[in-house]
Order: structure tokens, then C-alpha cells, then sequence
């Protein structure tokens, strides 16, 4: 059987629309999840993931980038919502000292009441910790997205150059007009301005995003044709083998999005838009 990058090198140059990545986020959250996105990565289906850097998870994850580093790009996904930080930092914590959940980080963003001096020790501390496992890291980008928070963005933009690391995902769609939730609009909004800040700090950022979720929809079956006209694109992905769902429910099921990911359905996606898949690193 074709592999997803067989297909996407059929393509000329000439007649390829767009630039795809293929990203996975949450490397290293749990070795269940970690396993899923090797597994997508052996396959050809992903050509991009991120490092989760204080999470159970990471110690089993780390040993594993040296193998898959020729086919995929490894970033770090700034956690600032589950777990415990990798350096004090009270505005960051909760009474428990365990990182703020996302709805009271988002507020406490707002509100203006975490330190942008804690913040720039811990992103430091969890790209440190990547990069002094000696991963190149081909950019960063955020759990939940909230990398593009008020406060957070600023110091994320501060400490990137730091690390030579020019690339960030920014979660933006084509026109802000096409949010229709309020959630996405909100989450669409933050992404502009976002991106305003790490374009000031000469950060480089996919054109636009596509969540798997909605190309796995049937009433969406031609999303991804639609969606690679503009390039470079970046479907990002949360894969996971049956385990991982079973140890740690989410939003998503992961093993559905690992076999989409590795179905024949995919593979004529991609192959009917003519996108050459590419990692991170071509940004």
C-alpha cells in the first residue's frame, strides 16, 4: 500500500497547491500517546510533532526522537495547564502548586495576574529541558493553545530567539469571519493578535491551521482539497493508540484519529489535493 508521503511526492512541484504538515501534538504526555504518534510517524502520516516537557511521559518519550528525527520535525508544546512547572513560579500555580487549569490561566491572562518574569523562567526551563536532551527543535507551539495569550505571547516571543527557534504556530483560520462560535471567535482572535507579536519578533508560522477533527467529519470529507490552496498548511493531529484513550480521556478519541490518519479515506485526501507534505522545518 501507498504510504501518505508516496503520494504526496507524485505530485510535482509544478502542480502541488500547498505546503502540508502532518503535526501531532503531545509527544511524551503519556507513553500511550507517544506510541500513537510514532506508530503515525513510521507510517508516513506525520511529518511534525511536539514534546511535552513535565509531563509522566517524557522521560520514555525523549529516547525516542534520535530514530524518527530524519522523518519527522520535534517542537516543544509549552504546557502551561496540567501538571507541575518545571521552576517556582506562584502566579502560575494554584494552591496545590499545580499549574492553573485552562479556564482560570485564560482569566488570570486577562486579568493580567501572571508574572512575566515567572513565565519567561518556565518557558525557558521546558524548552531547556528538549533541547539539552539534544533534540533540534524545529519550533514551539502550546497545549490548548494558550501560547497566544496576552502576557504569555510576549514572553513566549522573548525567549524563542534565545534558543535560535524561529518558527510558532499561530492557530488562525483564512479570515476571522469564519469563526462562528463564540469559542472560535474568541480563540481566533487571540491567534491575530498573536500573530502580530510573533511577527514583530521575526517568528515564522504556517498560513493557516486545520484541526483533524473536522476533516474526519463526513459532511467535511473535501475540507483538506479546500483547505491547501493557501500553504503552507498545518493539520495538527492528536493520535494515540486504544490505551492511551483508556488511561487518559480527552476531548478527542485519540485511536480514531491514528486510524484515520492511516486509512485509505486520508491517503485519497491528500492525494486528490496535490499537497506535498512537508515538517516544520520548511516553514
Amino acid at each position: 500500500m501507498r504510504t501518505l508521503h508516496s503520494l504526496a511526492s507524485a505530485s510535482t512541484d509544478a502542480q502541488a497547491r500547498c505546503r502540508l504538515i502532518v503535526h501531532a501534538d503531545d509527544f511524551g504526555e503519556t507513553e500511550e500517546i507517544t506510541e500513537g504518534i510514532c506508530q503515525a510517524i513510521e507510517a508516513g502520516a506525520v511529518t511534525s510533532t511536539s514534546i511535552m516537557a513535565n509531563m509522566p511521559g517524557t522521560d520514555a518519550a525523549l529516547p525516542r526522537v534520535a530514530a524518527l528525527s530524519e522523518r519527522a520535525s520535534f517542537g516543544v508544546h509549552l504546557n502551561f495547564c496540567e501538571g507541575r512547572p518545571l521552576t517556582p513560579g506562584p502566579s502560575l500555580v494554584d494552591e496545590r502548586g499545580v499549574l492553573h487549569a485552562k479556564r482560570a490561566l485564560f482569566l488570570r491572562a486577562l486579568r493580567g495576574q501572571l508574572s512575566p518574569t515567572e513565565l519567561e523562567a518556565e518557558i525557558t526551563a521546558q524548552i531547556a529541558r528538549i533541547h539539552d536532551a539534544g533534540v533540534r527543535i524545529s519550533h514551539v507551539d502550546g497545549h490548548k493553545h494558550l501560547h497566544q495569550l496576552p502576557i504569555v505571547r510576549t514572553a513566549v516571543a522573548k525567549v524563542l530567539p534565545r534558543f535560535g527557534i524561529e518558527r510558532v504556530r499561530v492557530t488562525r483560520l483564512r479570515h476571522l469571519a469564519a469563526a462562528r462560535k463564540p469559542a472560535t471567535l474568541v480563540r481566533e482572535a487571540l491567534a491575530w493578535q498573536a500573530d502580530r507579536t510573533f511577527r514583530r519578533a521575526r517568528l515564522r508560522s504556517p498560513a493557516r491551521v486545520v484541526d483533524l477533527q473536522a476533516i474526519m467529519r463526513p459532511a467535511n470529507g473535501s475540507s483538506l482539497a479546500r483547505s491547501v490552496t493557501e500553504g503552507p498548511i498545518e493539520v495538527f493531529c492528536h493520535p494515540g493508540t486504544q490505551r492511551a484513550d483508556i488511561e487518559k480521556p480527552g476531548s478527542c478519541v485519540r485511536f480514531e484519529e491514528l486510524t484515520f490518519l492511516l486509512s485509505p479515506r486520508f491517503q485519497a485526501l491528500l492525494s486528490a489535493s496535490r499537497a506535498r507534505m512537508v515538517s516544520y522545518w520548511d516553514v
